[in-house]
């Protein structure tokens, strides 16, 4: 460590710091601010709509679910206020603690970095059910389907304790600011087990929607489509139909999440960076597909108004709006529930 009266600066806390680091840190502290400008402007663009979820429409667990893993504004006790009475929840939370770690003063880094993963694994565990939610409501009433991706959601939450178990940080120098020093190797599973949970969802809710538009009963038709047959209009058309273009982009974010972490190329301080903005992106994709379902703008089983095999493409076009539902009486009261 440098002797304060060397340097030109003995008040800047990334003086104290190796020579490849500061950079480092700059950098993940521009991101940080960024991160959280952009999830506070996300917040703010739909406001209305959380007010309108809020106050006039039936607050079921899965709006509790959305609020918690997003925000959680004031609302009056009839309406859940102990759970809900935080002016933040657990997404924003991890996003603005993280931010608050790279640019502040702190007394005990060990808390703050405690407190900043816990956050971390309450957003993660509360956007998997959002996931969770979505496919039960898509495979209902299949109580295998229920069954494996509950699971997979427990163990979702299993991977995440790892993170607040292991990590730890300190002070940089004699400064007050703060660096994470230890990121043990089985935080990995973190990354891995969310990105297996997600595919799983992506494809079983797409296997749904293929199943559901293909008349033919054949796995091998169903393949063909997939892979660029003649009815990948009609797939394409269905995807979009079922709000699965935002799932993709949160398996997408999970897999360049996962890929960083493996990059001997990169620094650890860019590993640790790069988890927030992928988490805010991954919890923004999964609240706005439920907004979609809960305004009728995706149906909640998934199928319902997607085009068939037997639709023609001029005649998709003519179809019934997307808020108009044609669904069976006990998937429908399942799906009310989101």
């Amino acid at each position: 460590m440098a002797n304060t009266t060397d340097l030109p600066n003995s008040f800047t806390p990334l003086a104290f710091l190796p020579p490849a680091l500061p950079s480092q840190f700059e950098v993940s502290r521009y991101l940080y601010a960024a991160t959280l400008g952009a999830y506070l402007w996300d917040i703010g663009l739909h406001l209305d709509n959380d007010y309108t979820l809020l106050f006039k429409r039936k607050v079921r667990f899965p709006t509790i679910v959305y609020f918690l893993s997003r925000r959680a504004p004031n609302v009056s006790e009839f309406q859940f206020s102990a759970i809900l009475n935080r002016p933040r929840a657990f997404t924003l939370a991890f996003i603005l603690t993280s931010f608050i770690g790279q640019v502040s003063s702190v007394k005990n880094c060990n808390a703050l970095t405690q407190g900043v993963t816990i956050c971390f694994v309450l957003s993660q565990t509360a956007t998997a059910m959002l996931f969770l939610l979505r496919v039960i409501a898509v495979w209902h009433p299949s109580k295998i389907a229920f069954a494996v991706f509950s699971i997979f959601w427990i163990t979702v939450l299993g991977a995440g304790i790892t993170v607040p178990l292991g990590a730890r940080s300190s002070h940089i120098g004699p400064s007050m600011q703060c660096i994470t020093t230890i990121v043990p190797a089985n935080t990995e599973a973190s990354a891995i087990i969310p990105l297996i949970n997600d595919t799983a969802i992506f494809l079983a809710i797409n296997y749904r929607v293929l199943a559901h538009m293909m008349a033919a009963d054949s796995s091998m038709a169903r393949l063909r489509v997939f892979f660029g047959g003649a009815g990948l209009f009609r797939l394409s058309e269905a995807l979009l139909r079922s709000g699965q273009h935002f799932y993709s982009i949160a398996v997408a974010a999970n897999i360049a999440l996962l890929v960083v972490l493996k990059l001997p190329q990169f620094p650890p301080v860019y590993h640790g960076m790069l988890s927030v903005p992928a988490f805010a992106l991954i919890n923004a994709m999964a609240c706005l597909v439920f907004r979609r379902i809960k305004f009728g703008l995706i149906s909640s089983d998934g199928t319902s108004n997607l085009p068939t095999s037997d639709f023609h493409p001029t005649e998709i076009l003519r179809s019934l709006p997307l808020h108009s539902r044609r669904t069976d009486p006990t998937t429908a009261e399942f799906g009310a529930n989101i």
